[in-house]
């Protein structure tokens, strides 16, 4: 079995070449950092030619290295992520007091759905299901919401990466049929997840939207079917969960249209 050493040593590296440019607010000529960083030019050089392929360094008219527009992106990506849950926590608090069940917060990551806030439910039975949890969007409501937002195109390429595999007997595990039931989704702007993901446990999510009226985020309400059934979503599942999503929707500065 090959060492993992290599690998491991060849990112700790890298990682370091990045805090040495980053602690600096002038950009740092290729000398520099190998200096600072104690290590041989030529592996200094391999590695900020890999960092900068992958934009996480660039060089400047005087090829110093600075820090790359990657980190921007992905600074970005993290800071929405971070406002959605701080925004939307308080509405989330005010839906699990109503309804009493387990309230998740989720965003696309990586093709899955994460769970980046969660609420228990106030019975004794919870979920398992935590925060940084990742899912498969195909079998869990969350999920359906997050697709939901996307073109057909883009939602067969993350199933197919993905893989579309049966969880339980109710998983939907065929794209098109799949598709047929996104489009429903879309037109009632919600969805359901009637034991698809786990055995005894049924959900409803809506999704969040941001002032583009981008799909940014989705939340759900889930327990086990004993007490979700179909009246309780429709008579007080289904209106607080609408009402709370339009709500932080709003507040991300979601105008509809008239």
């Amino acid at each position: 079995m090959a060492s993992l050493k290599g690998p491991v040593q060849a990112l700790d590296r890298a990682f370091t070449l990045i805090e040495i440019i980053a602690n600096f607010s002038e950009p740092l000529s290729l000398r520099e950092i190998t200096e600072l960083a104690g290590l041989p030019k030529p592996t200094v050089y391999r590695i900020l030619s890999s960092l900068e392929i992958w934009g996480y360094v660039e060089q400047d008219n005087e090829k110093k290295y600075r820090l790359g527009t990657k980190f921007l992106v992905l600074g970005n990506i993290v800071e929405e992520r971070l406002e959605i849950r701080k925004i939307a926590h308080p509405y989330l608090v005010k839906l699990n007091q109503e309804t009493k069940e387990t309230v998740f917060l989720g965003v696309m990551d990586k093709g899955r759905c994460l769970y980046i806030d969660k609420l228990e439910s106030h019975y004794s039975v919870r979920l398992f299901s935590r925060v940084g949890t990742r899912n498969y969007c195909h079998s869990t409501s969350i999920g359906k919401c997050l697709l939901s937002g996307l073109k057909d195109k883009e939602v067969l390429e993350i199933l197919r990466t993905q893989g579309m595999p049966q969880l339980t007997p109710q998983t939907i595990t065929d794209p098109q049929i799949f598709l047929d039931h996104l489009r429903q989704v879309r037109a009632q702007g919600y969805s359901l997840d009637h034991m698809e993901n786990e055995e005894g446990v049924c959900c409803i999510a809506a999704p969040i939207r941001n002032y583009q009226g981008k799909i940014v985020a989705a939340v759900s309400i889930s327990g086990p079917i004993q007490r979700i059934t179909n009246e309780v979503i429709e008579n007080l599942l289904k209106p607080a969960l609408l009402t709370t999503v339009n709500d932080i929707s709003k507040a991300l500065g979601f105008k509809e249209l008239a």
